[in-house]
């Protein structure tokens, strides 16, 4: 009876825990749920990061035979550059500045072409200012193209160099066929101004590719104009004599000598044409070293009377001609000329440009480069503004020549612009 007793003790302990194993549990506080965050389909975009420095290359030659054009030019990019970053620099680029990496060209092509090639590939600019030289020009403008690079060309006038096809070479200035052109059309003025006639024409040029397109061009122009060329001398314009070219020049004693030289050259042949009593009617330069003070100071007097195709001239009337010229002339002592002049002018398109595309891509550069117009009243020159064409040749760009009388040049043509009447024809040396 005992055993029994316990037995249904057992089956009550364990029919009680199974009822208490399921009876209901006492409610407890819920915690708060938590709503996913909505994945999104695509990822957002990632900024594209804001350049703090611009960097743009500047080939020039800095040494040796021509480094009075590229000092020249190197000052002047140098104070447009510190204008556009004191502004504020590239504003749609969050106020980057723009930093120009030198390269010495010495003049060289081949230096110049291997300096280009060491701006684009190590100091990855984005774009590159040069050359100066026009066979310098020719060999890195080349090597742009083929890294799709922008090349603003801002002095170099070989006509050759818009004929290659590049489609990321752009030229602000106008080149060797305008110039040359503007100096026959003034001869034509100045003849029938004077009753003075003009039969015949010697040409004396250096023979790299800027005097060796100059004196391509003179002799086509002579032919429409109805001049005879009656002596044609290329020459060095490294050597330290030139009396054999003068001697040849006198034998053929052309009414007009048109000369493309650079800053020594022009130097020797104003000297050595006053020491061998060579006279012409006028002697008349395509821009060049007669334009440079270098070449007015080492000449002095021998300077007057020669006419300069000048691209620009310190009497421009053009008030942001006049207000930079004033900080050029400030800071350096001397003004403007033609060649530095295209240069400052050559650093703002550049960085209109950059404003327009809002991007250092090269590509972008590019397109809005080739779309890019600049007004007249926003660059130093005389020009009516920066329009490129289809191979990259700035539209809107012309001449300027001008002539040493007494002691200062004067824009003598166009009419438009001249602020004193040629004089024509000069003075023999022993009348001066």
């Amino acid at each position: 009876m005992k055993r029994r007793c316990s037995a249904i003790s057992v089956v009550t302990i364990v029919l009680g825990l199974l009822v208490a194993a399921c009876a209901p549990a006492k409610p407890t506080a819920m915690p708060t749920p938590v709503v996913p965050t909505p994945v999104p389909t695509t990822a957002p975009p990632i900024p594209t990061p804001v350049p703090q420095v611009v960097k743009i290359g500047g080939i020039y030659p800095l040494t040796g035979a021509y480094a009075a054009l590229g000092e020249g030019d190197k000052k002047a990019i140098d104070l447009a550059v510190e204008e556009i970053n004191a502004a504020g620099g590239i504003k749609s680029l969050g106020g980057a500045k723009i930093q120009i990496i030198y390269a010495d060209s010495q003049g060289d092509p081949k230096i110049a072409l291997t300096e280009a090639e060491r701006l684009i590939t190590q100091e990855k600019v984005v774009a590159i200012l040069g050359s100066i030289l026009s066979s310098t020009t020719a060999t890195s403008a080349e090597v742009a193209e083929k890294y799709k690079i922008p090349y603003l060309n801002e002095g170099s006038t070989s006509v050759t160099l818009t004929e290659h096809g590049w489609k990321y070479f752009f030229r602000a200035t106008p080149h060797d066929g305008f110039y040359c052109e503007e100096e026959f059309k003034l001869l034509k003025h100045m003849e029938e101004r004077s009753g003075v006639q003009v039969k015949t024409i010697g040409l004396m040029y250096e023979n790299t590719l800027f005097g060796k397109t100059a004196g391509d061009v003179w002799k086509q122009l002579a032919q429409k104009y109805g001049y005879e060329i009656v002596v044609d001398i290329p020459y060095d314009a490294k050597v330290a004599d030139l009396s054999p070219e003068i001697t040849a020049l006198k034998a053929a004693a052309p009414d007009v000598v048109l000369l493309a030289s650079y800053t020594q050259d022009a130097i020797l042949i104003t000297k050595t044409m006053k020491q061998m009593d060579f006279n012409a009617k006028a002697v008349m330069a395509l821009d060049g070293g007669q334009i440079l003070p270098m070449y007015v100071e080492a000449v002095g007097e021998l300077a007057n009377y020669i006419f300069a195709e000048a691209r620009w001239n310190k009497d421009l009337g053009k008030p942001i001609a006049q207000e930079v010229n004033k900080k050029y002339r400030d800071r350096y002592g001397v003004d403007l000329d033609g060649h530095n002049a295209r240069a400052h002018t050559a650093v703002y398109v550049l960085y209109y440009a950059l404003e327009q595309a809002a991007s250092t891509d090269p590509e972008k550069l590019r397109e809005t480069l080739a779309k890019i117009e600049v007004p007249a009243d926003k660059i130093v020159m005389g020009w009516d503004g920066v329009k490129f064409d289809e191979k990259g040749q700035n539209t809107l760009g012309h001449g300027c020549i001008v002539q040493m009388l007494q002691g200062e040049y004067k824009t003598v043509w166009p009419l438009s612009v001249k602020t004193a009447d040629a004089v024509f024809p000069v003075p023999r040396w022993d009348e001066r």
